[in-house]
């Protein structure tokens, strides 16, 4: 099945940089999503990811499904520009949001609207 969505980041972390690794590998914020996507059927390895602030927009200007807005700063650039989105908090968010039960049910309630055939 063809691929319908799109997680758009800001950009790559110091870390990230220094470990050669970005969101595909799963390591670093991206694991606390993968581990939120897994429970609902999403294959985060079958799922595009960007940055805003690094990568080609062109890729969100012509993505053809959902794309998820990482973050609040990422949200209003979107927004910005017209482009609809699913926002969700930042993987690597601080507070309550971290701990991981919580932000796998933030993740399943912000993309519930989403069939299972349109994942």
């Amino acid at each position: 099945m063809e691929n319908k969505l799109l997680f758009v980041g800001e950009e790559r972390s110091d870390k990230a940089k220094q470990m050669g690794v970005r969101w595909e590998d799963g390591r670093l914020a991206a694991k606390q999503l993968f581990d939120a996507l897994e429970p609902l059927n999403i294959n985060p390895r079958k799922c595009t990811f960007c940055n805003y602030f690094e990568d080609s927009k062109r890729v969100i200007k012509t993505w053809k499904g959902f794309i998820i807005g990482m973050g609040r700063k990422v949200q209003r650039a979107l927004t910005k520009d017209g482009i609809e989105h699913i926002p969700i908090i930042h993987p690597a968010a601080r507070g309550k949001i971290r701990n991981k039960q919580k932000y796998q049910q933030h993740i399943k309630t912000q993309l519930c609207n989403i069939s299972p055939d349109q994942k």
